[in-house]
């Protein structure tokens, strides 16, 4: 198995035939205002995929997949929410599979069992060092741009850990850096992919779980 990593949550799987993609997004430049009208960038890559998994419905996840694939084959897989997102921007029923929490599925040589997670609620530190930075006054327009796209594409709490088996090796990927109190997470995976971002407690904040996160962080060897 290969994985190959696009930035953001950006993410691509290989085994033998067999290439999925995680929430394909190649960035924003900073002068657009219509990004659904700019190229993407890494598109010939994302556009290898046979299946595109979605962690959760916010534009850095899925604001691209309309203009990647709306032409093509490649089946789109999840939640209710950005999938009527997704519809809304024209891309073709035909192409959308819903999934939730507590399902399995096969993807060609690839193995994907879905678990409930939960989105990072950032915390006043960073927000205050988010505000402090020079670069986000430089770049004010921009940032603005960003909310309102925000509020374009919720994600209703609809946020999924995918755990990928294929070859005998598990890949754990987490699209953002939440987990759920209620739900009991498989453990020991051969790589664990997290955004390391939006809080500074994350173990305590994410409770008991969080802090068996914390701990298969600290345990994991380097690759």
């Amino acid at each position: 198995m290969t994985l190959q990593w696009y930035g953001t949550a950006a993410l691509l799987l290989r085994e033998n035939d067999t290439v999925i993609a995680f929430d394909p997004f190649g960035g924003i430049p900073l002068t657009c205002s219509h990004p659904e009208k700019e190229s993407v960038p890494h598109a010939e890559a994302f556009r290898t995929a046979h299946d595109v998994f979605v962690t959760h419905g916010h534009f850095d996840h899925i604001l691209q997949i309309h203009s990647l694939y709306a032409s093509a084959d490649t089946v789109i897989h999840a939640t209710v929410t950005p999938c009527a997102t997704l519809l809304r921007q024209g891309l073709p029923k035909r192409q959308l599979r819903t999934v939730a929490p507590g399902q399995t599925v096969t993807a060609g040589d690839f193995t994907l069992r879905l678990y409930q997670g939960r989105h990072c609620v950032f915390d006043v530190p960073i927000i205050v060092q988010t505000v402090l930075r020079s670069s986000l006054w430089l770049h004010l327009p921009h940032m603005l741009r960003l909310l309102r796209w925000n509020r374009r594409y919720p994600e209703n709490g609809e946020i999924l850990l995918y755990e990928i088996t294929a070859n005998g090796k598990r890949v754990q990927i987490m699209g953002s850096m939440g987990l759920d109190a209620h739900t009991d997470y498989p453990t020991g995976a051969d790589v664990l992919v997290l955004p390391c971002q939006g809080r500074s407690d994350l173990p305590a904040w994410g409770g008991n779980a969080g802090r068996t996160l914390a701990s298969e962080i600290r345990a994991a060897r380097p690759l």
